[in-house]
């Protein structure tokens, strides 16, 4: 499912979500409909989940960030990460292995709004036995998908095999 081509309309789609189909189409040198076809079945197959923009947080006002190491009574991961999947806050929730049971990501316009999610909303859930708030001073690179740059070349050795 994941040939060359596919992994090169995954990558130029990772840099502009919104680049027509048409255009992709002439770069690779194949049909626009070839595009969508395989578009949808990336869609189908459950790789591609959605179309989406990037933003600059800072300039939206959301330039706290900070992440929150979260331990939990044993048996109640499925309870607390429901009830913490409902904040809108919480932009990544994950189930850990290690000092925490779950790591979450956070962001807000001011450290009172911090507070306010850590201490009303997080602190409220009753199966929460420690939470470790870890604040971030500056971010230096955030990315939300992996380079397929690697991926491509390979396929496009297999291929020639």
């Amino acid at each position: 499912m994941l040939d060359e081509v596919n992994l090169r309309i995954l990558d130029i789609l990772s840099r502009d979500a919104s680049r027509p189909f048409v255009d992709i189409a002439k770069e690779l040198e194949i049909s626009d409909a070839t595009v969508h076809i395989r578009v949808r079945r990336l869609m189908a197959a459950g790789i591609l989940r959605k179309f989406t923009i990037a933003t600059d947080n800072m300039l939206l006002g959301y330039d706290h960030l900070a992440f929150i190491g979260i331990n939990i009574n044993e048996g109640s991961a499925d309870e607390v990460i429901a009830t913490l999947s409902q904040f809108d806050e919480i932009l990544e929730l994950h189930e850990m292995y290690g000092q925490f049971d779950l790591l979450l990501k956070i962001r807000a316009k001011s450290l009172e709004e911090v507070r306010d999610i850590v201490a009303n909303k997080i602190g409220r859930i009753p199966r929460i036995t420690e939470a470790e708030l870890m604040t971030v001073l500056k971010t230096i690179k955030e990315e939300q998908m992996i380079p397929l740059k690697k991926d491509i070349a390979d396929a496009a050795s297999a291929a020639a095999i």
